[in-house]
């Protein structure tokens, strides 16, 4: 497999189209780029927690989004933040953010895996490529010890290849000798990258160069950590895989499956910090997964659930059959019809949503049908929010989030009952240590929250009326539909078509 490069000059483009959107971003977030830029792009104008040097040997820290929001926090009252970055604030040791005695974690169902993912390691060919060039600038453009850093890069994503060319592949054992030798190879091209760059610095005397060989000191100490961590023994609840990434390379990811005892003893620790978990999905083991002794506290809903929406589970095939996705997308036109748009159509694959949406313009001439992938989600986003005829089908970055007050949004259909990928290093881990309960015992309960966070994006006020429609007959059918079903709103489950066209008649949208 080779990776869809791209070449100097279109690096160069991107990293032109960024710094001009940056000398009018207020936040420096990648989020609001118009672009998605390739990594290499990013990477050159960008650092990681561990890579600052602070801002007082910064030359460019007075220009610098990331401090800027940093004084602006500490003169605040609230600070606001994600879990992502909540998380690397735990991993740097409490740096990143000002002392607080009051943390809010909003939809904190999610934050376990948030911090999962902030926690974990990760080496990739494009990580050691990264280091040679730091390197390069630093000391001497392609000398030995950037080649052999290069060569380990190709070494290891060779290896990674042969391992997971086909997909993610879980290293039950250890890295094995082959991989083992190159996560080696790397580990020793990194040491003498960082020696050569700490000898530099040395000589540097006080100057902006010295500050730039610093971050890249910073750089080199962070490869060289994560290589030996890799090299490590396996302990209790780690898990260790290769995976393909994006840009058809692969990335080699170790991480703890448990951080309650992390949370406990790196977040958790000062005696005067109170934390409030707030969620529609929390269960009872979330704060013991979290390292909390907590208090619960439930709220009613100010919603008429029974009154204001219908769940309807139309009788067709299961997942597995092959007629199931044509009759997915039938049921997707005939609410769009009925409500001339207004609805927000979830799948649990990019494949599904193509497949449903093409099969749906083919049949729905001169409705408005927006695409995840066609546009930002932010543009689709607001396509959505400001055209009550229009449809929007999407993934799994609009289960959450997304807030439609009003008739926009008058029907969520959902393909099917979202249990968590059995191939997921995380969550066959997760798995092995229940046992033979892991399904009722960790697939239910997360394919139930996870259905619930989408069918929560349909009632938003208690004026809002309107239809969640779940394409998996499982929901009124299986044994465990119960286990789930008592994690949705309270709203009137159906079968029958002719309720559910009626109850859309009775809505009187047009």
């Amino acid at each position: 497999m080779s990776e869809v490069d791209l070449s100097d000059a279109e690096v160069r483009q991107e990293v032109e189209v960024i710094l001009d959107w940056a000398e009018g971003s207020s936040t420096g977030d990648m989020a609001e780029l118009p672009i998605t830029p390739h990594w290499k792009a990013w990477a050159t104008v960008s650092v990681g927690p561990g890579e600052c040097v602070g801002a007082s040997k910064c030359s460019y820290s007075a220009d610098c989004k990331s401090e800027q929001a940093r004084a602006d926090a500490e003169s605040a009252d609230i600070v606001v933040v994600n879990a992502h970055l909540y998380g690397a604030h735990i991993q740097t040791g409490g740096t990143l953010l000002p002392p607080h005695t009051q943390l809010v974690i909003d939809e904190a169902h999610e934050f376990e895996d948030s911090i999962v993912g902030s926690l974990s390691i990760e080496l990739t060919e494009g990580r050691l490529s990264n280091l040679a060039r730091v390197h390069d600038r630093c000391v001497a453009a392609e000398d030995k010890v950037s080649g052999s850093l290069r060569s380990a890069g190709a070494m290891l994503e060779a290896c990674m290849d042969g391992i997971a060319g086909f997909g993610t592949v879980r290293l039950t054992s250890g890295l094995g000798e082959d991989l083992a030798a190159a996560v080696s190879t790397a580990a020793v091209a990194a040491d003498r990258a960082l020696n050569s760059l700490r000898a530099a610095a040395k000589h540097a005397g006080e100057s902006t160069a010295k500050h730039r060989i610093e971050r890249s000191v910073r750089i080199a100490e962070s490869v060289v950590d994560d290589t030996q961590s890799l090299l490590g023994k396996l302990g209790k609840g780690t898990v260790l895989w290769v995976e393909p990434t994006r840009n058809y390379r692969h990335v080699l990811r170790l991480t703890r499956i448990d951080v309650a005892d992390t949370l406990r003893t790196q977040a958790w620790a000062e005696k005067d910090l109170t934390v409030i978990c707030c969620s529609a999905t929390l269960d009872s083991g979330t704060a013991t997964r979290l390292g909390l002794q907590a208090e619960y506290l439930s709220v009613p809903s100010p919603f008429n659930f029974r009154d204001q929406a219908v769940l309807f589970v139309p009788k067709i095939h299961k997942p597995t059959h092959p007629d199931w996705a044509e009759e997915v997308a039938q049921e997707v036109e005939h609410v769009i019809r009925a409500l001339s748009g207004r609805t927000l159509a979830l799948f649990t694959s990019n494949r599904m949503l193509r497949s449903t949406v093409d099969l749906c313009r083919e049949r729905l001439e001169g409705f408005t049908l927006l695409a995840q992938g066609d546009a930002p989600n932010p543009v689709l986003q607001d396509q959505f929010l400001n055209d009550e005829h229009a449809s929007l089908f999407a993934t799994a970055s609009f289960w959450t989030g997304i807030s439609s007050p009003g008739t926009t949004c008058s029907a969520v259909i959902l393909d099917k009952i979202p249990f968590p990928v059995p191939t997921d290093p995380i969550v066959q881990a997760r798995c092995e240590v229940v046992g033979d309960a892991a399904f009722m015992e960790v697939s239910v309960p997360t394919a139930g929250m996870q259905l619930a966070q989408g069918v929560g994006r349909l009632i938003r006020t208690a004026t809002d009326r309107g239809v969640v429609v779940v394409c998996d007959p499982r929901l009124a059918e299986a044994q465990y539909r119960n286990r789930i079903l008592d994690l949705l709103p309270p709203m009137r489950r159906v079968r029958n078509r002719e309720f559910l066209d009626q109850f859309i008649r009775d809505l009187e949208l047009d």
